[in-house]
């Protein structure tokens, strides 16, 4: 069975976040921006702090069948980073839409996943070979 993004939840508020959560947000957000933050500062709600993802944040699980394989943070708009399941473990992130991973085997895993939910969009230079691989997956 193929990696599917799945269970998207729609983050707004840091009291809703597990203390894993909690820091693989404080992770991402210093990726993102350099800003070591809380979840709280990163879920602020105010229109004008430029480091909050209020509004702009979710949290898929990508799993294969039953298996959790990756916790999938998805924020300000085009960007995005992914975990090993259950860690703080980087192992890709998403960058103007797009899909960046080191690891070939993850990449495969990913990017297919990102087409079939419509998370990679079809301007995307790597679109092509993800959809291609996702069409091999379902024959």
């Amino acid at each position: 069975m193929a990696s599917r993004f799945v269970d998207e939840r729609e983050i707004n508020d840091a009291g809703e976040l597990s203390p894993l959560e909690r820091e693989q947000l404080r992770a991402a957000g210093l990726r993102y921006d350099g800003e070591d933050l809380d979840a709280e500062a990163r879920l602020a709600d105010d229109d004008h702090d430029e480091a909050s993802f209020r509004g702009f944040c979710t949290l898929w699980r990508v799993a294969d069948g039953a298996e959790a394989r990756f916790d999938a943070w998805l924020y300000q708009v085009d960007s995005g980073t992914i975990f090993r399941a259950g860690t703080t473990e980087v192992v890709a992130e998403v960058i103007q839409f797009g899909l960046e991973c080191d690891d070939p085997e993850i990449r495969r895993e990913l990017g297919p996943a990102m087409v079939e939910a419509g998370i990679l969009p079809k301007s995307d230079l790597s679109y092509p070979e993800f959809a291609e691989q996702l069409r091999a997956q379902e024959q």
